[in-house]
């Protein structure tokens, strides 16, 4: 893949009857391991090691409440454990307060996606800070989930469309798929959980716990290569300037990454550079404006109007 690294975090540890739930991500059983005992989660993990894991993820949560299972303390603190033995990281994906504060407190070295269902506390601030946890909000998660339906005007942009899949514009392009959605209770729940996020993101990086960016890309609508962008947009809507956003999207996540040759423009460092046609710190969105993309050194790709899928 060109102009891409590429790290993976295997199989993730999930729960049986709970995430990831194959009605939403579409996992085989065999891409993801649901161990019901503390032996069968830190078997799980020593297989990962052995296959030259990156990170451990593991699902903790029920996908606020509409699942019938969570993956129990005793097996999330065991794969933890397990996982640091074999000098692997554990991110966590999350849906609500509680359930961050459980897994920091058994920890976790990185949660994602973000709080959503309340306001986080002093409680997790103090224990994220304590322990350098690092913090992935993923606000495209829900905001992917209403937006185009609403189609605003940044779809018609050459950077958008020239990242669609046919079978993706399609879906968009259909009146019954724009009614469906903005008819549907979902929007009105998912809105509160950006807002919520927002809010969380920008109280949790003011009381100096560190900060990361990601998109939760290639599933649902998150499509590679905009979500990110729209994730950049979501975090100056939420207080930030265009250069902490950027600078959390670069140099603060590969140091979450532990990728000590990249993240910023310096002598020793590889040259992975996103070259734009304006000033993003300006406005956000000229982040959008892509001149070319150079990986190593070679130019990957040009402009945005030149990209194809």
């Amino acid at each position: 893949m060109p102009g891409a690294d590429l790290f993976g975090a295997d199989q993730g540890i999930g729960v049986v009857n709970g995430q990831p739930s194959a009605a939403v991500v579409r996992v085989a059983d065999n891409q993801v391991s649901r161990p019901e005992s503390v032996e069968l989660a830190r078997q799980s993990i020593r297989e990962m090691a052995a296959r030259k894991a990156d990170m451990v993820k593991i699902w903790l949560d029920d996908a606020g409440g509409a699942l019938p299972a969570k993956v129990k303390p005793e097996v999330y603190t065991a794969v933890i454990d397990e996982a640091h033995k074999n000098g692997l990281r554990v991110a966590a994906h999350i849906y609500d307060l509680d359930d961050a504060r459980a897994i920091v407190r058994a920890g976790v070295d990185i949660i994602a996606h973000g709080v959503r269902d309340k306001p986080v506390d002093a409680e997790l601030i103090d224990t994220m800070k304590a322990r350098s946890v690092w913090y992935i909000a993923t606000m495209v998660l829900d905001y992917t989930n209403y937006i185009f339906a609403e189609q605003p005007p940044w779809m018609g942009e050459p950077f958008f469309q020239r990242a669609l899949h046919p079978e993706v514009r399609t879906q968009l392009d259909d009146p019954a798929y724009r009614e469906r959605t903005l008819g549907s209770p979902g929007p009105t729940k998912n809105r509160a959980a950006v807002a919520t996020n927002k809010k969380n993101l920008k109280d949790l990086y003011d009381a100096g716990v560190r900060i990361g960016l990601g998109s939760d890309s290639g599933e649902g609508l998150r499509i590679p290569g905009v979500a990110e962008h729209l994730e950049l947009a979501l975090m100056v809507e939420a207080g930030f300037t265009p250069l902490q956003a950027i600078t959390i999207a670069t140099s603060n996540t590969a140091a979450l990454l532990k990728l000590d040759d990249r993240g910023s423009v310096a002598i020793g460092k590889l040259a992975d550079l996103v070259v734009l046609n304006a000033d993003p710190s300006v406005d956000i969105a000229n982040t959008r404006k892509i001149h070319a993309v150079w990986h190593r050194g070679k130019k990957a790709a040009g402009t945005a109007e030149t990209f194809t899928p």
